[in-house]
């Protein structure tokens, strides 16, 4: 099987990532398969040291972070994440390099019996998501992996990656996003990502609302689960005197640097590859992580904890892909997302217009995220993500947001919309294409090319 091939296999299961319904079919989410398929696989999870790690804001950078930092203390780190960009690939990597394709057609390959014997178990079919992450824990295990940094898919209870027993937890801010799935309440979401949270397991938890908070508190106490808590900054007023940016030879920053303590210890001037307040809120929960680690045993210098935050590499967030005008990727697909997204531009970027490139999902807010795009945007371009049907039309979009009174046109075809607005924007302009991850990696392999 050469990689096509395996692509093309993979493809034939459901992904629900896609799915028109994805808000309705909680009811096929369970651990049954996933648990089955490992054990005709020797259970290959069970021989990782895992950092679990679930929310709904920044769980990817923050992932990505924690990872860089053992990376770089010299740990064979293993990262698994979702949704990918531009290739599959990018979900299942060791240190810097994603796994080969070479690799990734073997690793099916050697899966595929075990799936067929799954799908055909009174579970029924394996799906798109559970293929990855037994590819990814068996990828991991034959590596022989010092640790592997696995993100949460949807939730925490039932998501796929529930079958681990790891060495920490990790809890980043919770939103409130499919509420369909996972309930209507911060309490009620924080019980199902709560379930990551093992007996006597250190949870690092990053800053919440009081209802959420007080659930994993409660969930830590009864399984004695020791809670590593990063106190509530992002309130803070004064955060922007508090961050400078490192800007390169064209005054655009590409790093921003600041201070985080913590109960424990002071990190003065840390830099921080990634951009955006809302990085600072994932550093500080990955600093958590960090120390719930070594509460397990393991040390971790503070040198590489600086060298592992510099050199952190996240594509799509904040995510600079032209200079002249300045054109920005991030994958802003919530309300508390965009708010945040927002916020990073007026505070880090300097520019003459800003004009949005949006696609969104079914299952999102519109309403407020267009409400948010409307207090800095002078100019909005709604497209739609090539063949995906959770994707809203573009039309749905523009009509909807043009009751907010924005200035908005509708362009379903990404890279037109795209390149129109590269040509009708001024040098000191910004454009910045979010919504969804999926537009930002049609955005990301276009300027690949061009």
């Amino acid at each position: 099987m050469d990689y096509n091939a395996a692509l093309a296999y993979i493809e034939q299961f459901i992904d629900y990532e896609r799915s028109r319904d994805f808000s309705r079919q909680a009811r096929f989410y369970n651990l049954n398969r996933i648990s089955q398929l490992l054990e005709l696989l020797g259970n290959p999870h069970n021989n990782l040291k895992v950092i679990h790690v679930a929310g709904s804001k920044g769980k990817g950078s923050t992932a990505a972070i924690i990872a860089s930092v053992l990376t770089h203390a010299g740990y064979k780190t293993g990262l698994f994440t979702s949704p990918h960009l531009i290739t599959p690939r990018e979900r299942c990597r060791i240190g810097n390099d994603l796994i080969s394709e070479v690799d990734f057609a073997r690793y099916l390959e050697k899966l595929i019996p075990a799936i067929e014997t799954t799908s055909e178990s009174q579970f029924g079919r394996v799906s798109f998501f559970e293929i990855y992450t037994a590819l990814a824990f068996t990828y991991f295990a034959d590596e022989e992996t010092d640790f592997a940094v696995i993100e949460v898919g949807l939730g925490g209870r039932l998501d796929a990656t529930n079958v681990v027993t790891p060495v920490i937890s990790v809890i980043t801010p919770i939103g409130l996003e499919h509420t369909e799935i996972l309930g209507e309440t911060y309490s009620e979401i924080a019980c199902e990502k709560a379930e990551i949270i093992k007996d006597g397991c250190p949870v690092a938890l990053a800053p919440q609302h009081p209802d959420a908070y007080e659930v994993f508190e409660k969930v830590a106490n009864e399984r004695n689960a020791p809670i590593i808590k990063v106190e509530n900054i992002e309130d803070q007023d004064t955060y922007t005197l508090e961050i400078k940016h490192e800007l390169d030879s064209d005054g655009i920053p590409v790093a921003q640097q600041f201070d985080i303590e913590t109960n424990s210890d002071r990190y003065e001037d840390i830099s921080l590859s990634l951009l955006g307040y809302h990085q600072y809120v994932n550093a500080a929960t990955a600093i958590a992580s960090i120390e719930c680690i070594e509460l397990k045993g393991y040390k971790i210098s503070k040198e590489y904890v600086y060298e592992g935050f510099r050199n952190v590499n996240w594509d799509g967030r904040l995510h600079r892909v032209n200079s002249c005008p300045l054109v920005i990727l991030d994958g802003a697909h919530s309300p508390v997302s965009m708010e945040a997204l927002i916020r990073s531009i007026q505070n880090t970027y300097r520019y003459a217009h800003v004009v949005f490139i949006v696609s969104l999902m079914r299952d999102k807010d519109i309403n407020e995220i267009g409400r948010n795009i409307s207090k800095i945007a002078d100019f909005v371009v709604t497209t739609e993500v090539s063949n995906n049907p959770r994707a809203i039309p573009a039309d749905t979009i523009k009509n909807t947001w043009t009751d907010i009174g924005m200035k908005v046109v509708a362009c379903p075809d990404p890279e037109k919309a795209i390149k129109k607005e590269l040509t009708n924007a001024s040098p000191t302009d910004l454009i910045c294409i979010t919504g969804s991850l999926y537009l930002v990696g049609q955005a990301l392999e276009l300027f690949k090319r061009i």
